[in-house]
């Protein structure tokens, strides 16, 4: 639901923050104001709110977007670089980027409270790990590693068996992907570096 002056204090807040993280939290709630359909934080902001670590990304979000959202969105301090994608700099000079790479969101979603009136919607915990799981079977060390660093920051916080459940029901529905192998080469990869 659109709320533009809860778009505006949002800014705001994103401003005043010193921690990334929190910055990053406050400008996706920003955006979520500025739009008419629910925005879910989705991808490496989700990841970096779940570590606790902060790796620069951009901010993905899914939701739905018209053209008065992105007007919207405009008018709150974001510029339209192209399509669902944007750009928003602070008055210390940081660009951070916004990107709406999907509608909806693959998964389960909880949220995450940033005030007493301010709550945010993020993909779920689990959610997150297989999508992070089927961004590895690409290939590249890149996405490995960043599964790896969810995985060992959240291995005692991750219900196994429904990870578990849902990566061997994605697997039967594209086995060509490999995606048991990737699953289990990460969680052997991040219990390795748990004993060490």
């Amino acid at each position: 639901m659109r709320r533009a002056d809860r778009a505006v204090t949002a800014v705001g807040r994103a401003q005043l923050e010193t921690d990334s993280i929190r910055r990053s939290l406050w400008l996706a709630k920003a955006a979520d104001y500025s739009i008419k359909d629910r925005a879910v934080l989705v991808g490496g902001a989700a990841v970096n709110l779940h570590t606790g670590s902060y790796r620069p990304t951009d901010i993905d979000m899914c939701a739905r977007l018209d053209e008065t959202d992105r007007q919207a969105l405009v008018e709150v301090g974001f510029r339209n670089t192209y399509g669902d994608h944007f750009a928003f700099e602070f008055d210390d000079g940081d660009v951070w980027l916004l990107e709406f790479p999907a509608s909806i969101v693959d998964g389960d979603v909880s949220s995450v409270r940033l005030s007493r009136e301010d709550t945010l919607h993020v993909i779920r915990l689990e959610s997150l790990v297989v999508d992070r799981v089927l961004q590895a079977t690409d290939g590249t060390t890149v996405t490995f590693d960043e599964a790896v660093r969810l995985v060992v920051a959240v291995f005692d916080d991750l219900d196994w068996e429904w990870v578990g459940e849902e990566v061997g029901r994605r697997s039967s529905l594209e086995p060509g992907l490999g995606l048991d192998d990737v699953y289990s080469r990460i969680v052997a990869r991040a219990g390795s570096l748990l004993d060490a």
